[in-house]
């Protein structure tokens, strides 16, 4: 299993004060964190550098989590094992427009170490 130290986050997450918490909570647990405002500046920086866990909100300005998944199941389907969902959509809308994937979905609000552990799985467990 690799070292959280290892491990590396984007956490891409309109709201401000949520970016910030995670971060912090993340870092916090050894993890290398990266952030992004929105889905355009994470395929953005996807394009320039290789995350093992994409922590995505869905609800977003510009290009929402929905349509950055579009993107990834588009252009590089392997990715979307990799990514845990937050969101405080019902569930029933996320199973209707999610056709893809991810690794795990995690309501808000959420347990931040939950969050933790299902970062750490997912780094251990997903196909790279």
């Amino acid at each position: 299993m690799a070292e959280a130290s290892s491990i590396g986050v984007l956490v891409v997450e309109d709201d401000l004060s949520i970016r910030r918490l995670l971060t912090t909570v993340l870092q916090r647990a050894g993890f290398r964190v990266e952030t992004a405002n929105d889905g355009i500046e994470a395929v953005l920086k996807l394009g320039i550098c290789d995350y093992d866990v994409i922590v995505l909100d869905l609800m977003m300005p510009n290009l929402d989590g929905f349509a950055f998944i579009d993107s990834l199941r588009e252009n590089d389907p392997s990715r979307l094992q990799r990514i845990i969902v937050t969101s405080a959509a019902s569930p029933a809308i996320i199973r209707e427009r999610l056709h893809g994937k991810p690794y795990a979905v995690v309501p808000k609000p959420f347990d931040l170490a939950e969050l933790v552990e299902r970062i750490r799985d997912c780094a251990a467990n997903c196909p790279r």
